[in-house]
């Protein structure tokens, strides 16, 4: 009998995807960052008193070659002001203890690394261990591009070409045919000679400003006497004006503004409802005449006028009548009872 065929439900294998997809994605962006989740590595960690910038993922080197990434950054909870960077190096590099971290520029335009500097590979202890700190220090962009070894190779071609340079003019200087830069030499100092002569020509101008000067300054000292007077009237008169109380005075004034003010927009409001009223008033006299209304149907209708004076007249003779004979609207059970008091009351009016 054939044994029967295994298989996943379909549930199962969405979840199995769902796994190996969020796994992927967490390498993935591990592995952007520079750090590879599934090989070994060993973390060390610097402190800076700056970074100058330095970011996450910036490269670890060795001679320029890369050995490992920046894997984070943080304050130190201590200080709060010493940076703690933590390096991810790849397995299978070993650092010396000693080793000094650099923060380099790798770049001119702006672009920051680390470069780890020691004299001697190491083995063994004298190696730096996972968790261990390393002596940290930051380089400037010249100091980045450049070694203390090249930098004095280069001063001294620097010189060199310098004083290949004094010597030419030298040669140039003294050579009969060079009469180019003699020339201009020769210029030169008569340009200098002509200056002097200017600036000793000047001279009688410049003493005679002097004496204008002294002569100013001379009639300054004997008016000082004047101008010590005026700058007093000056100061009694600021001292009158601060017993004057301006200050106060200007907010009072200000105050009475500002109540005049208010007192003027609460007469515009009552003006304008008194407009409106009016406004209603002219609109119902003109109802009014034309007839709108009871009120207008009195005033242009005679016949309703009429008619509530008939009305009026007939009420009054009806409350008349009930005065003197009351009976005739009392509820009675004989109407024989009505006749006779209306016989009654016949016979007195005929007497």
């Amino acid at each position: 009998m054939a044994a029967k065929k295994a298989f996943l439900s379909n549930e199962t294998k969405i979840g199995l995807l769902a796994v190996v997809s969020i796994a992927l994605l967490i390498w993935g962006f591990t592995y952007l960052k520079g750090r590879n989740i599934l090989s070994s590595s060993t973390l060390m960690y610097i402190e800076y008193p700056r970074v100058d910038m330095l970011a996450t993922s910036a490269p670890v080197l060795i001679n320029g070659f890369a050995v490992g990434v920046v894997a984070k950054m943080y304050l130190k909870e201590t200080d709060m002001r010493t940076i703690v960077v933590v390096l991810d190096i790849k397995s299978g590099i070993n650092i010396p203890k000693n080793t000094v971290a650099e923060i380099i520029s790798t770049d001119i335009t702006g672009g920051k690394g680390i470069r780890l500097m020691f004299d001697a590979p190491c083995s063994g202890d004298d190696c730096a261990k996972d968790g261990d700190y390393l002596q940290g220090r930051v380089k400037g962009l010249l100091g980045s591009m450049i070694s203390q070894d090249e930098l004095g190779e280069y001063l001294g071609q620097l010189s060199g070409t310098v004083g290949e340079i004094a010597d030419t003019l030298g040669n140039r200087m003294s050579d009969p045919d060079s009469k180019g830069l003699g020339e201009s030499i020769r210029n030169f100092n008569e340009l200098t000679a002509n200056l002097n002569a200017l600036i000793l020509g000047s001279t009688r101008s410049i003493q005679s400003t002097m004496a204008h000067l002294s002569s100013i300054t001379g009639k300054i000292d004997e008016d000082n006497e004047k101008i010590s007077e005026f700058l007093n009237n000056i100061a009694s008169f600021s001292e009158d004006l601060t017993k004057l109380e301006l200050g106060e005075t200007m907010s009072s004034l200000k105050n009475t503004m500002g109540n005049a003010d208010v007192t003027l927009e609460e007469l515009t409001s009552t003006l304008k409802t008194a407009n409106d009223a009016l406004g209603n008033i002219s609109e119902l006299v003109a109802g009014l005449k034309e007839g709108n209304g009871t009120i207008g149907q009195l005033l242009t209708n005679d016949s309703l006028y009429n008619n509530l004076n008939s009305a009026s007249q007939q009420l009054e003779v009806l409350l008349k009548d009930f005065e003197e004979k009351p009976y005739r609207y009392m509820p009675l059970k004989n109407r024989n009872k009505v006749n006779r008091y209306d016989k009654k009351d016949a016979k007195q009016e005929g007497n």
